[in-house]
């Protein structure tokens, strides 16, 4: 058959051909080349050109291989000249049973070519190399030895051992998806994205310093702030800044610290973050979405003026909470205004005052006060320890001391305190106007209590239809030196 219609295979065989001159039952043997079985001319060969033509062939086939797909199961019906195909293993047709062969149209037919381990290839169809593996043709990975530090356009160091300078960067799928994975040792290292204004740090994004995800800022790249919180374990996001429009909403109880030493400036949480005032921590708490939560004021031993109350918004209790100890170690040279609506604990403060018509506690509409163990010092002579001019609620749940004097200890004007067996020790005999005044509906309820020590002034007034109730006690029961009075249809019973 002529050169056209020849399919080469290049066994790895000796070939028999016959010279010209011999017999044609004297075949001489032909030699291959080890690689890709090219024939040799030998010595009086008849048809030189056969030979030669047939290993030119092979070599435009191979050499430069690359090929135009390795999927197609079909021969193609129109094949150019020279295409190339690797035969895949579920090829038919004139294909069937050269799995893995280079398949090379040339003069109007087929030849195959069987491949050896290290043979490479270029795919067009994938845009790609492949090497045969010995068994299968797969794609070539790279072998080129990577350097510790890759700069592009930039200079890479001992820390940015990547630098890249340029307009932007691209990370794209393959396929599918594509993930950019930062990893760090322990929950107490960094695993983030630093923005950067002049190589100094404005924001950082990621797993800064623990693993709650976080978002910061830095107006200097020197302290920076913590403008969200996602907690790893709950998903729960906060926002310590606070947000424009949005309160900070709480999922448990919560501390504020004040110290004498501390800051306005940090953020209360901790004993060494402390506030300096107590205003702040009780601002700090009326921003709050407490969710039902309570916050607590803890005063750290020292003196702090007082503050005005503001509620808790959505449920909660606020407790101010000193040295339940030692009451006195803790010192309030103000009083506590507590506006519409207040819940407060107070206990373990002094509350002594030298300016006069400041009030130690002034309670307002619809707040309820509950009071613990804590002292009431000296305040102004028009001025009272505990004042109420409307609707409210206090309540004594503890024994405590009276240490200094006031126009009235307790004037409930509107309002309604009540106490049961509770001790109320007197030091130092402190002078009052009255010890207890309730007018416009005012009511003290004292049942049981007990009074150690004694005081100067009028025990009681109950006018405009206050009420002071000491359930049958004997009107020197309440301490004082003089004799109390019910004008304008006031009662003490």
């Amino acid at each position: 058959m002529g050169l056209a219609q020849r399919v080469v295979r290049f066994p790895r065989v000796l070939k028999p051909i016959y010279t010209a001159g011999k017999h044609q039952s004297e075949p001489v043997v032909m030699q291959e080349t080890h690689n890709l079985h090219l024939p040799f001319i030998i010595p009086s060969q008849a048809q030189k050109h056969v030979t030669h033509n047939e290993a030119i062939s092979a070599i435009d086939t191979l050499l430069q291989l690359a090929v135009v797909s390795r999927t197609n199961t079909l021969p193609p019906g129109d094949p150019a000249p020279g295409d190339r195909y690797i035969v895949p293993v579920d090829a038919t047709g004139e294909w069937s049973g050269k799995a893995g062969m280079v398949a090379a149209w040339q003069e109007a037919a087929w030849t195959f070519h069987a491949p050896k381990a290290g043979w490479l290839a270029y795919c067009i169809e994938e845009d790609r190399m492949l090497v045969h593996d010995g068994s299968h043709w797969v794609p070539l990975k790279a072998f080129a030895s990577i350097p510790p530090q890759v700069g592009i356009n930039t200079t890479a160091d001992a820390v940015n051992r990547l630098a890249v300078a340029a307009p932007a960067s691209l990370f794209t799928h393959e396929g599918q998806g594509h993930q950019l994975k930062i990893n760090k040792a322990g929950a107490a290292d960094t695993a983030s994205i630093l923005f950067q204004t002049n190589w100094s740090g404005r924001a950082e994004m990621g797993l800064a310093g623990s693993d709650a995800f976080r978002f910061k800022v830095s107006p200097d790249g020197a302290a920076f702030f913590d403008a969200m919180v996602v907690d790893q374990a709950t998903g729960r996001v906060a926002f310590p800044a606070g947000v424009t429009g949005v309160r900070p909403q709480l999922a448990g109880n919560i501390t504020y610290h004040v110290a004498a030493s501390g800051s306005d400036g940090n953020d209360g949480l901790t004993a060494g973050t402390a506030f300096a005032t107590v205003q702040k921590a009780a601002d700090e708490a009326a921003r709050l979405d407490c969710a039902g939560y309570d916050v607590t004021i803890q005063l750290a031993n020292g003196s702090y003026a007082g503050a005005i109350i503001r509620p808790l918004v959505g449920g909660g209790t606020l407790f101010i909470r000193g040295n339940d100890t030692t009451p006195s170690s803790v010192v309030l040279s103000s009083g506590l205004v507590l506006r519409s609506g207040v819940q407060l604990r107070l206990s373990g403060v002094r509350i002594a005052i030298a300016t006069d018509l400041v009030h130690a506690l002034s309670v307002g509409h619809g707040a309820t006060l509950r009071i613990g163990k804590m002292e009431f010092g000296a305040v102004g002579t028009n001025a009272d320890h505990i004042f109420a001019d409307n609707p409210c609620h206090v309540v004594l749940e503890e024994n405590y001391a009276i240490v200094g004097g006031a126009r009235r200890h307790i004037n409930m004007g509107a309002g309604y305190l009540t106490g049961a067996g509770r001790t109320f020790t007197l030091t130092g005999t402190p002078a009052f106007t009255h010890f207890i005044a309730a007018s416009s509906g005012g009511t003290v309820a004292l049942s049981s209590p007990v009074i150690v020590g004694s005081a100067t002034g009028s025990r009681y007034i109950a006018e405009t239809n206050g009420v002071i109730n000491t359930f049958g006690k004997a009107s020197t029961f309440l301490p004082g030196s003089a004799s109390g009075s019910t004008p304008s249809g006031g009662i003490y019973a």
